[in-house]
């Protein structure tokens, strides 16, 4: 594939949506190293067929004297796994733990370090593929501002922001979202994810980011939070937000059905029937489902059959 312009990058949604718990400045080296590895991802299934090596200047990813720290992290990355699944040849899925760098080298005083990248990772880096094999597609994020945001979480918010920004928004479990950031056992407390999360990322975004979001937790079903909505906005007036409130609404109804973030289904379906014109006939249909649900008027399995009925008659989509 060609290579994006030099101020954004293509990230793998398998990074976007990936458990893992890396800092700030890991994070920076992770965008180095998917930057070098730009012109070789692909739209099709990878083979296991050996690892990589690749050069980065650290002078993109902070200041001189600095330059040992951001080694120490690199090699702190070794001890860090990235979890992941894909489908094998004979269409069983497996998992797979692996970490992004297996080894760093960096000469003495030099401003670059050279990082091994194992074989077992590049389908997470290089796969962008939106197939039934598992690779889930592509993020653009501009490259500047993904370095220069400070904390963490902010990056990763910001990643889906980027990612969701021409829907409008997007709507998650909380414990999945929590899982996601790998801070389910941190942040136990709803008012310390909001204060210590949400609300700094949120502010970083809004003054320093081309994209940024606002968010509303809600009890569905549940005596305490329990789903987290997204709406995603753009700094930039030129651009417009794409079908704000109706297509996380039904993004939403089928995560239900499809509640997996580890593959596509709610979203791809979704995404059919906005390119099929549908999404308002579509929420006619489910949004009195929806409130059957919500008001435990309806199981969930009677949802989810009913939902895969309407799918299927109604719209020709099988699932």
């Amino acid at each position: 594939m060609e290579k994006q312009d030099s101020l954004s990058i293509i990230q793998p949604n398998r990074i976007t949506n990936a458990r893992y718990e890396w800092t700030a400045i890991q994070k920076n080296i992770v965008y180095g190293i998917i930057d070098a590895l730009q012109n070789e991802m692909s739209y099709q299934p990878l083979l296991f067929d050996g690892g990589r090596e690749y050069v980065l200047d650290l002078e993109k990813i902070t200041d001189a004297e600095h330059y040992s720290y951001v080694q120490k992290e690199a090699e702190e990355m070794m001890k860090r796994p990235i979890h992941y699944d894909w489908k094998g040849k004979n269409g069983k899925m497996n998992d797979t733990t692996t970490a992004i760098i297996a080894s760093v080298t960096r000469e003495r005083g030099a401003r670059f370090i050279r990082v091994e990248i194992p074989k077992m990772t590049l389908p997470v880096l290089l796969y962008i593929g939106a197939g039934d094999s598992g690779g889930g597609g592509f993020t653009v994020i501009q490259k500047t501002i993904a370095i220069s945001l400070k904390s963490k979480h902010s990056k990763r918010l910001y990643e889906l922001c980027c990612r969701w920004k021409d829907k409008g928004g997007f709507n998650m479990a909380l414990d999945e979202f929590k899982k996601m950031l790998y801070v389910e056992k941190k942040y136990k407390d709803i008012n310390k994810l909001r204060d210590q999360v949400l609300d700094v990322a949120k502010k970083e975004l809004k003054e320093s980011a081309d994209v940024w979001f606002e968010y509303d937790l809600k009890k569905i079903k549940s005596r305490s939070f329990n789903w987290i909505y997204f709406s995603m906005f753009q700094n930039d007036p030129k651009l417009k937000n794409a079908e704000k409130g109706l297509y996380p609404n039904i993004y939403n109804f089928l995560m239900i059905s499809f509640p997996s973030m580890f593959n596509d289904y709610a979203m791809r379906i979704a995404d059919q029937l906005s390119d099929k014109g549908q999404l308002s006939n579509a929420w006619s249909k489910f949004r009195p489902i929806y409130e059957k649900y919500v008001s435990n008027e309806m199981e969930a399995k009677h949802l989810v059959n009913t939902t895969r009925k309407i799918l299927r008659e109604d719209f020709g989509i099988e699932k």
